[in-house]
C-alpha cells in the first residue's frame, strides 16, 4: 500500500510555532508529527511526500529518523500562489500513485485501528462541534454512505468533520475529479476529487479517533498533555526516534559548530552519525538522566570524572578570555535583559522577592562587579551542564554529555571553566525536571514577588560536596553563585510566562545577595 503525506504548504495557520520548522517536524510527544502518521501505518508501506515549504528539512529529517523506509519526495512548484493548495501538491504526486492508495495532511494523528476498513472509497471522519465546521470538510453520512459535501462551510450536527484521511480505491475516477481547479477558501480542495468518487462508485465514511494539529491553539493544547510547563522553543527541537536523538537548530551554524565541538572530545560527547543542513543525530543511551539516577556518591564521580575528562585547561593570554567573558556574560546580559522587557513591556521591578526588598533592576545590575566576574579562567567547557544534559549509565558506570553549547562567544575549543560550574551548581540550586511538571509557584502582589518551587531532599548533600569540590580546586565559590544568578537572568526571555518571571525574580534576588557585601 502508498501512503501519500502532504508536507509541502506553509502551514499559516500555525503563526510562529512553525516559522523555522516544516509543520510535519513539530515535536508532540518526542517525535515529528510525519513520524507518528508513519509510524501508524504498516511497516512494509511505501511513503510518497508532498514537499514545498522548508523542503530540505523533510528530507534531512526523514533520512535520519527513517532510513529503513521507502519514500519517494515529490516536490510542489506552488506552495502558496494562485491555484495552489493541498489538491494540487496531491496532484503533483499523481504519477507516483497510479494504484489505490491512502493520503493523510502532515497534520494529523490517526489513532483508530483500520484492519476493519471497507475495500472501497472511503474517508476518516468524526463528530465536531458544529461551531467548528467551518474549518473541515465535511460530509452528509446516510446508512455509512457519503451523499454530500460542504467544503469549509458551517454545517449543522447532521454533517461529520473529515480527518483528511482518506483511502482512495478507484484512484482514475478520483484523478479526473481532482483535476476540476474549483478553488475553495482560496485554496484548491481535495473534496473536488471526493465528489467525483460519490458521483462514480460511492465514498463511505468510517469513525476515526483523530487529533487535529493543524493550527497552533490546537498543537500547544496537545503539547501540554507532555508536561504542565512547555520548554520547547520555536528555533531548535529535539526527537527521540527509532533509537536515535535528532537534534534540529534553524541556525544552520549552530549544527556546524556542534558537530566540529562533539569531535574535539569523542570520549565525552556522543558519535554524530547523521547530519543534514539543519540537523544532527546520534545513537541513543540508555542510561538515565542525572535527575534520574542521581545519587550523592554519582554527583562526586561525576565532578572527578568532568575534571579528568571535560575540563581541560587552556593555555591563553588573561586578556583573551576577559575579552570572552565580557562578551558572553556582560553584553548578552544586556541584550536579554532587553529582550524580556520587550516580551514583557508591562513589568515592573520587584519590590520585593520573598520578603527580602530590592533596589530597581537597572540599581542592581549597575552594581555587577564586571571585571571580578570575567577574570575568567580558560577551559574546555560542554557549555550547558545542567543535570538533564548529563547521562549516566549505571551498568557500564559512565557518563555521558548531550545537548552542548556549541560555543563560548564564538570560540569552540575553550570557554569559561566558571560557566560550566554556575550551571552544575544551578542544576543542585534548582530542579528543572520538577518545574517541568509544574511545580512552582509565582504570586505577585502589589509589585511585591513570592515564588516556590520543588527541592531535591538531599539538597544540603549535594551542596557540600560541590563546594567541598570548588575549594579543593581552589576555586571561587562566590563567582560560581554570581554567574548562576546571571544566568538565570539570561535565560528568563527565553522561557514562557510564568516561569520566565521566576526566573527574573529569583536572578535579581541571588544576584542582590551577592553585591551585599560588595
Amino acid at each position: 500500500m502508498k501512503i501519500s503525506i502532504l508536507a509541502a504548504g506553509k502551514g499559516t495557520r500555525m503563526g510562529p510555532v512553525d516559522s523555522n520548522l516544516n509543520k510535519a517536524l513539530l515535536p508532540i510527544r518526542n517525535k515529528a508529527i510525519i513520524s507518528h502518521i508513519m509510524d501508524f501505518f504498516p511497516i512494509d508501506s511505501e511513503f510518497v511526500v508532498a514537499i514545498g515549504h522548508k523542503s530540505q528539512q523533510v528530507i534531512d529529517y526523514l533520512s535520519a529518523a527513517h532510513p529503513e523506509k521507502k519514500i519517494t519526495f515529490v516536490k510542489v512548484d506552488n506552495i502558496d500562489g494562485p491555484g495552489s493548495g493541498p489538491a494540487y501538491s496531491l496532484l503533483c504526486c499523481k504519477n507516483e500513485l497510479q494504484e489505490p492508495f491512502i493520503n493523510i495532511p502532515c497534520d494529523a494523528l490517526i489513532f483508530s485501528d483500520l484492519k476493519s476498513a471497507p475495500k472501497g472509497n472511503w474517508v476518516g471522519t468524526k463528530q465536531v462541534d458544529p461551531e467548528l465546521s467551518k474549518n473541515y470538510c465535511n460530509f452528509l453520512v446516510k446508512d455509512g454512505i457519503v451523499t454530500e459535501i460542504k467544503d469549509k462551510e458551517k454545517c449543522d450536527s447532521n454533517f461529520l468533520a473529515w480527518s483528511g484521511l482518506v483511502y482512495v480505491h478507484d484512484y482514475k475516477d478520483f484523478w479526473e475529479s481532482l483535476s476540476n481547479p474549483t478553488v475553495i477558501a482560496g485554496e484548491h480542495q481535495i473534496s473536488n476529487g471526493l465528489n467525483g468518487l460519490i458521483n462514480g462508485s460511492g465514498l463511505l465514511a468510517v469513525e476515526v479517533n483523530w487529533i487535529d494539529l493543524g493550527d497552533a491553539e490546537k498543537y500547544y493544547t496537545e503539547k501540554k498533555k507532555e508536561n504542565k510547563y512547555d520548554f520547547s522553543k520555536i528555533d531548535e527541537a529535539i526527537y527521540f526516534v527509532n533509537d536515535k536523538v535528532i537534534k534540529f537548530f534553524a541556525d544552520k551554524k549552530i549544527v556546524e559548530n556542534r558537530i566540529k565541538k562533539a569531535n574535539l572530545k569523542p570520549k565525552v560527547f556522543p558519535k554524530i552519525s547523521r547530519t543534514g543542513e539543519n540537523f544532527y543525530s546520534y545513537q541513543f543511551s540508555h542510561g538515565k538522566i542525572l535527575y534520574e539516577s542521581s545519587t550523592t556518591k554519582i554527583f562526586d564521580c561525576l565532578l572527578n570524572w568532568l575534571d579528568e575528562n571535560l575540563w581541560i585547561n587552556v593555555d591563553i593570554p588573561p586578556e583573551k578570555i576577559k575579552n570572552l567573558c565580557y562578551e558572553f556574560y556582560r553584553e548578552k546580559t544586556i541584550k536579554r535583559i532587553d529582550h524580556f522587557k520587550e516580551k514583557n513591556p508591562n513589568y515592573k521591578s520587584p519590590k520585593s522577592v520573598n520578603g527580602t526588598n530590592l533596589a530597581e533592576m537597572e540599581s542592581i545590575l549597575k552594581k555587577i562587579p564586571w571585571d571580578y566576574i570575567c577574570d575568567g579562567k580558560p577551559s574546555f567547557i560542554h557549555g550547558d551542564l545542567n543535570f538533564d544534559n548529563i547521562i549516566y549509565d549505571d551498568f557500564q558506570k559512565k557518563f555521558l554529555l548531550i545537548d552542548w553549547r556549541q560555543d563560548f562567544a564564538g570560540e569552540l575549543e575553550f570557554g569559561d571553566l566558571y560557566y560550566d560550574l554556575a550551571k552544575i551548581y544551578g542544576g543542585i540550586f534548582l530542579n528543572y525536571d520538577c518545574i517541568k511538571q509544574g511545580f512552582f509557584n509565582y504570586v505577585l502582589e502589589n509589585d511585591n514577588v513570592f515564588i516556590d518551587f520543588a527541592r531535591r531532599i538531599s539538597f544540603d548533600l549535594y551542596l557540600q560536596i560541590f563546594e567541598n569540590f570548588i575549594q579543593k580546586h581552589d576555586l571561587d565559590m562566590k563567582k560560581v553563585r554570581m554567574i548562576n544568578a546571571i544566568s538565570y537572568l539570561n535565560m528568563a526571555p527565553l522561557h514562557n510566562d510564568p516561569y520566565d518571571k521566576v526566573l527574573m525574580s529569583l536572578g535579581l534576588l541571588l544576584l542582590s545577595k551577592e553585591l551585599e557585601d560588595i
